[in-house]
């Protein structure tokens, strides 16, 4: 009897390590943050700010991870920390390839791809022999087929656009004021494409005319554009 019940008890369980088997453990909090910006970042699909999400998931994630290492069985949520690496990874690698793919194949084809800001704006105007005129460097675009970015300038009207006000940034557009005429351009729709008002970045192609400063006024840009192609920009680079 004594055998049996002998052999009873090493087949039990020591109740320590039944205990530490069941009993909580804290998570870190960066853990479960980690996790929650893995899920998040499937926003860098769409843009640079869920790109910096997924970086920031990453990081966080990891010193979760380092955290639990560190507290010699103290802490759980290994697997939850490992889930935010893991998300946050997927999103991000994700995100990189798709983005540059469309931003591969934004531009129509038959145009050239330019930065309002940088390629035009910044170039500002020249003046030689008392007159004010188009930079050269902006003045070498002349007739040329272009694609570039920028935000329409609210006027009121907001469908089936004709022509509208394209400026550099949405400062100018939405708090600034009436914009620099270096930093705005006139575009003016071809045959029958039309444009509707967008608050966001929109995209924009066709012919690039540059005029001489002295034809500026109130609205009235240096710059304009023989639209053939607009919409919503699909990246925001």
């Amino acid at each position: 009897m004594s055998q049996v019940l002998d052999g009873s008890n090493h087949s039990l369980q020591n109740p320590a390590d039944f205990q530490d088997e069941f009993s909580y453990k804290p998570v870190p909090p960066t853990a479960v943050v980690g996790l929650a910006l893995g899920l998040f970042s499937f926003i860098a699909l769409f843009g640079i700010i869920g790109l910096a999400i997924a970086v920031i998931g990453i990081f966080v994630s990891l010193i979760s991870l380092w955290s639990i290492k560190r507290s010699a069985g103290e802490l759980g949520g290994k697997m939850v920390a490992t889930s935010g690496v893991a998300l946050s990874t997927f999103f991000l690698v994700s995100g990189i390839a798709y983005q540059s793919f469309v931003y591969a194949n934004e531009v129509p084809e038959g145009f050239h791809r330019l930065n309002f800001s940088s390629d035009i704006s910044a170039k500002g105007f020249v003046t030689k022999d008392g007159v004010q005129g188009v930079n050269p460097d902006v003045l070498k675009l002349d007739q040329q087929n272009i694609f570039l970015k920028g935000y329409m300038y609210p006027t009121g009207n907001t469908q089936n656009l004709k022509s509208f006000i394209l400026v550099k940034d949405n400062g100018q557009c939405c708090f600034g004021g009436q914009p620099d005429v270096k930093d705005m351009i006139l575009v003016e729709m071809q045959g029958d494409k039309r444009a509707d008002f967008y608050a966001g970045l929109v995209s924009v192609a066709g012919e690039f005319l540059a005029e001489a400063p002295t034809t500026a006024g109130e609205l009235r840009p240096v710059y304009q554009i023989k639209g053939t192609h607009f919409e919503r920009a699909r990246t925001s680079y």
